[in-house]
């Protein structure tokens, strides 16, 4: 694994051999080679005159409009770091992580058609573990 440092140098995350790497504007993507899993960084700013970005308080919006089925895995988490993890409809699993520091957010997902305990996955959560914001 390597480790992708975005130009402006405030966010890293790692990058597995052979998958691929991709970056627009607003989104960091990685994805495996098969093309089952991937990792999707997002990253939003906090306007002029707004109160500091909590991570716990996005998480909870975007659990309320997240289609689940099954169960619910929610990480005990803090205003700097908040995750957790379930299954859509289809059956893929999600990991979802949103990751702050008062005036930039980030969303991390980590999307898979794959069982939970596929190597593969295990690869992209551990890209979705090493996400990084200064």
């Amino acid at each position: 694994m390597g480790t992708y440092t975005v130009p402006r140098g405030h966010v890293s995350l790692a990058v597995p051999a052979f998958w691929t790497l991709r970056q627009t504007n607003d989104d960091i993507e990685v994805e495996a080679p098969s093309g089952s899993t991937s990792v999707i960084v997002t990253a939003f700013q906090r306007h002029k005159g707004y109160r500091e970005l909590d991570a716990r308080e996005y998480l909870a919006h975007f659990l309320e409009t997240a289609t689940m089925n099954g169960t619910l895995k929610k990480a005990k988490g803090s205003r700097h770091r908040a995750a957790a993890r379930y299954k859509d409809p289809d059956g893929d699993g999600w990991n979802v992580v949103f990751i702050a520091n008062g005036s930039t957010l980030l969303l991390g997902t980590c999307n898979t058609s794959l069982p939970a305990a596929h190597r593969e996955v295990k690869t992209g959560v551990s890209v979705l573990d090493s996400i990084r914001l200064k």
